[in-house]
C-alpha cells in the first residue's frame, strides 16, 4: 500500500515538472507566412515561425510539401527597417533556427521593436509574405 503511494506522488511530481518545462519553452510570439485563410479545413500554412524574447531565438519551419522554402528577414523597427539578418528553411517538417548564443549577428537589441518579414521562398523571390513587429523587452 505505501508503495502505491510514493508511486503515486512520484508520478504527479514528475507530471508536475514536465507542465512546468513545457510552458516555460512556449514561444512569446508566433507568425505564418500569408498563403492561408485561417482555420478553413484542409487549407494550412507553408510556413510557422516562432520568436522567443529570451535569448532572441527565431524558429522557421517549412510545413508544406510544395516546392517552396520559407524565409525570415529579422529587421530593426519595422519590416522595412535595416536588416540584422535572414535565413530560410526547406522541405516539409524542416525547421532551422537562430538565437543571441549564436554570435552578435542574431542578438537582437533589447527595449527596441523588432520587424520580421516571413514568406515563401523559390528561385530567389519572396511572395505571399506576413509581416510582424513585436517589442523585444526581455
Amino acid at each position: 500500500m505505501r508503495l502505491g503511494r510514493i508511486a503515486g506522488v512520484t508520478a504527479a511530481s514528475a507530471a508536475m515538472v514536465l507542465a512546468v518545462a513545457n510552458s516555460a519553452a512556449a514561444a512569446d510570439h508566433t507568425m505564418h507566412t500569408g498563403d492561408a485563410w485561417g482555420n478553413v479545413p484542409g487549407v494550412s500554412w507553408s510556413g510557422t515561425g516562432h520568436f522567443n524574447e529570451h535569448g532572441d531565438v527565431v524558429t522557421i519551419c517549412d510545413k508544406d510539401a510544395d516546392g517552396y522554402a520559407v524565409r525570415m528577414d529579422v529587421r530593426l523597427n519595422s519590416t522595412s527597417g535595416p536588416r540584422e539578418y535572414a535565413f530560410s528553411v526547406g522541405g516539409k517538417g524542416n525547421c532551422a533556427t537562430k538565437k543571441a548564443s549564436m554570435g552578435s549577428t542574431y542578438n537582437l537589441p533589447e527595449g527596441k521593436y523588432i520587424g520580421f518579414r516571413f514568406c515563401r521562398w523559390k528561385n530567389n523571390a519572396e511572395s505571399e509574405c506576413n509581416g510582424y513587429r513585436f517589442l523585444n523587452d526581455h
